[in-house]
């Protein structure tokens, strides 16, 4: 049943959420959730000014492939997606993700789980909390064109945060970062460089393919 679901994820200004959740109710989703986030700053300017941080809410939308059309089209007319900086979504397959040590590997994953070649790929990163800039920081001297620090704990719960299954402590960062299938392998040699990231206790990096964009813009 999970290679017949994808994971639809949906980033937006902060206030957004509820209408993304109830478009994804609507387009048949069997699962959803808002989680908060902040969006990186890349403008010189801005970053002068002091505004390092956009917030940010995220849908994960749990759906049936078949519904993944639907929700794409749902989600540009509602927010103007096709437009530069309105927000941006992505489908993640469900069944399947791989550590960065597994990279060499990648082609007999995507054989195994029936994923054809993708243009780009999600790179997420768990830190100790405090180094999400760090990590920004060595994935852009990479290529990268930005990203998103998601919370590891929601407003007002005790409960921990999971992703894809990982427990994820509150002290704990995550960095979601799109880029590029070609830039990966750079970008996270750069994280590693920075951070140390293979040590023992010093964080994951994992990446999954990214199926369909909408909203994704270079330059």
């Amino acid at each position: 049943m999970a290679d017949d679901l994808i994971l639809v994820c949906c980033i937006l200004d902060y206030g957004l959420g509820s209408q993304a959740l109830s478009l994804a109710k609507e387009c048949g989703a069997v699962g959803e959730t808002i989680v908060l986030g902040k969006g990186t700053v890349t403008e010189k300017w801005l970053k002068i000014l002091g505004a390092l941080e956009i917030r940010k809410e995220i849908l994960l939308a749990v759906i049936a492939k078949n519904g993944e059309d639907a929700i794409y089209k749902a989600l540009a007319e509602q927010f103007n997606l096709e437009k530069p900086q309105r927000g941006i979504a992505f489908s993640l397959p469900l069944g399947g993700y791989f550590p960065f040590g597994r990279m060499k590997s990648q082609e007999a994953w995507r054989k195994e789980k029936g994923v054809k070649k993708v243009a780009y790929e999600a790179i997420f990163i768990v830190v100790n909390k405090g180094l999400s800039a760090d990590v920004i920081d060595a994935a852009e001297s990479a290529g990268s064109t930005g990203g998103t620090l998601i919370h590891g704990r929601g407003s007002g719960t005790k409960e921990k945060a999971k992703l894809f299954n990982i427990e994820i402590e509150p002290e704990k960062d995550i960095v979601l970062i799109l880029a590029k299938r070609e830039r990966t392998e750079a970008i996270v040699g750069a994280i590693e460089a920075k951070l140390g990231i293979s040590k023992p206790g010093a964080g994951i990096v994992f990446v999954t393919a990214v199926t369909k964009t909408l909203g994704l813009y270079e330059g």
